[in-house]
């Protein structure tokens, strides 16, 4: 009797979605939370972007310039939002995890609210927002409040303004100003997604009648938020540290922490739906010419996200959260032209069992070709605990209990500081950090602070060396 119901109950969810209905959504919150349940009953270990945050945070907070005092290439608002999840969670990966998973249905909200009022599909169904969601479980780290997550939902209100521009009836200079908008303060969270600006030009002038001053107008919506940056920095004297910092700072074709083997074994049932239902929806839909539209845009702009990680590298599954939309828009297509009902049923059980299947059989490490290690910083047995402390490399393990101290954060910004201290701004760059922050350790892996001492004699009589570390003496 209760296999019966069950059974029942199975064949019923798509049923459920394609009713037009908001409360939809509450059930589907409900069903993203059973299926995270998981993750946070028990959670992974701190992961090494998690305590890169937590550590800037701190930093910022405690009365430290971005940039000018606490010396990183982490894109500006990212920065600052670090600042204020530290200021209001602390060190809680909990909290942190708990924002990450409401962002996440929001946008899956957001995104099937923004399908139904430009009527994308042929039906006005709930059910790519639970699709959505799915998508972003493929992964525990997923659930990582990052840079890209944030990013991704300016990137949705970016999406929304050009499916809006696209729509003949609908073209007004502050569609495409906020369009521009969104993707300039997008890149303010996450620099290599300035690759969606020109990517958006071409897809406006596939598709509209793209004029040159409309494409002026829309780069203006880009540059605004980057020009009263630079303008803020100018004005406190401080550019020079932006754009050296965050502009110039910025690297490209960084290495996978995750492996493309790794990520293609992850994804490979929403990369298998989404090629057949590429395929399938090409063949059995019947869409209006704006619809259609609106599907090749949807394909543009998986391409577009492609392009951007591989142009930034630096793959993790957190960062193709991009894929998300269009992922959900055309499997969730697919779904809807299946015939036979219990065949869709079918297929939508074991789109979402199969993913959330391999996302916790990869986190608990039962899937070998699947390696998550790079992800995380190694342990340090020898590092203090509740200590300011100073690491002169990229050995973030110290701070796994410990607190940055100077402000000397990321060790490719800061190397150029302590090997050339011939140069006199360096030297003062660096006496005005250790006056104003004095670390109670230093760690010198690289035998760099010999000659910091000999240009600033007062700072070495204030340590004792042990080894490659270097530690405060007490005072007198």
């Amino acid at each position: 009797m209760f296999i019966c119901v069950c059974l029942k109950l199975c064949f019923v969810l798509l049923r459920f979605f394609r009713i037009n209905d908001p409360y939809r959504l509450l059930a589907i919150f409900i069903l993203l939370v059973l299926i995270g349940l998981g993750f946070f009953i028990d959670p992974v270990a701190t992961t090494l972007s998690e305590l890169q945050s937590i550590v800037l945070g701190e930093a910022l907070n405690s009365n430290k310039s971005l940039y000018t005092e606490v010396h990183t290439t982490v894109p500006p608002l990212a920065a600052w939002f670090y600042s204020w999840a530290e200021w209001l969670f602390g060190r809680s990966l909990t909290a942190r995890h708990m924002v990450a998973f409401l962002l996440i249905f929001l946008q899956g909200a957001y995104f099937t609210i923004l399908l139904i009022n430009n009527k994308a599909q042929s039906e006005s169904t709930y059910l790519p927002a639970f699709l959505f969601g799915v998508v972003c479980f493929y992964s525990f780290d997923m659930l990582i409040l990052s840079p890209e997550l944030l990013a991704s939902t300016l990137l949705l209100l970016a999406l929304n303004n050009l499916f809006k521009e696209v729509e003949f009836r609908v073209q007004r200079d502050d569609t495409l100003l906020l369009l521009g908008l969104y993707l300039g303060l997008a890149s303010l969270f996450v620099l290599s997604y300035s690759v969606f600006l020109p990517g958006t030009v071409i897809i406006l002038a596939v598709f509209t009648r793209l004029s040159i001053r409309k494409t002026l107008l829309l780069i203006f919506g880009f540059s605004l938020p980057h020009l009263l940056l630079m303008v803020a920095f100018y004005f406190n004297g401080n550019f020079e540290f932006l754009w050296s910092n965050f502009y110039e700072g910025t690297t490209w074709f960084v290495a996978n922490p995750v492996s493309l083997r790794a990520m293609l074994y992850l994804s490979a049932i929403p990369i298998g739906y989404f090629l057949f239902s590429l395929v399938m929806v090409n063949r059995e839909a019947r869409l209006t010419k704006y619809q259609s539209q609106l599907l090749q845009i949807m394909f543009f702009w998986l391409l577009i996200a492609i392009t951007e990680i591989g142009i930034r590298g630096k793959m993790a599954p957190h960062r193709v959260i991009t894929y998300a939309p269009s992922l959900a828009y055309f499997i969730s297509h697919y779904i809807l032209l299946v015939r036979r009902k219990w065949l869709a049923e079918i297929l939508l059980w074991g789109f979402a069992g199969g993913i959330v299947t391999i996302a916790y059989l990869a986190r608990y490490d039962m899937i070998n070709k699947i390696d998550y290690s790079k992800m995380f910083f190694s342990n340090v047995s020898s590092a203090p605990s509740n200590k300011r402390i100073l690491v002169l490399d990229n050995q973030w393990g110290y701070f796994e209990n410990n607190k940055l101290a100077t402000g000397f954060y990321d060790w490719s910004v800061s190397e150029p500081y302590f090997r050339d201290v011939d140069y006199f701004q360096n030297v003062v760059l660096i006496d005005k950090a250790f006056s104003q922050d004095l670390p109670e350790m230093i760690i010198d892996p690289h035998q760099v602070m010999p000659n910091v001492f000999k240009r600033i004699p007062g700072l070495a009589n204030r340590y004792s060396k042990q080894e490659t570390t270097y530690v405060i003496k007490p005072a007198n």
